[in-house]
């Protein structure tokens, strides 16, 4: 049962419609779920650099996706090793 794959970039997309619409002015929960977000705010130097807000937005989602994709992987590996 994929649960992870399903909702964590379900929480990222939200929060990336949140920013979107300017309902989170500071981008403190776009700084939760964006790598890239992560990146040009602790990166020396790297807030000079223009990345554009839709790559920032669908890496955070795509970033979820697999971060979830791992976890359900992991947990199903577990469970056919407690079987076994």
């Amino acid at each position: 049962m994929k649960k992870f794959a399903v909702w964590m970039p379900f929480v990222a997309f939200l929060v990336v419609l949140l920013n979107y619409f300017g309902l989170d002015d500071y981008n403190i929960l776009l700084m939760g779920v964006s790598p890239v977000a992560w990146f040009i705010e602790f990166v020396p130097n790297m807030n000079r650099v223009h990345i554009s807000s839709f790559v920032v937005y669908m890496v955070a989602v795509l970033f979820w996706m697999l971060i979830g994709m791992l976890l359900d992987r992991s947990i199903n590996g577990l469970k056919k090793r407690s079987v076994q």
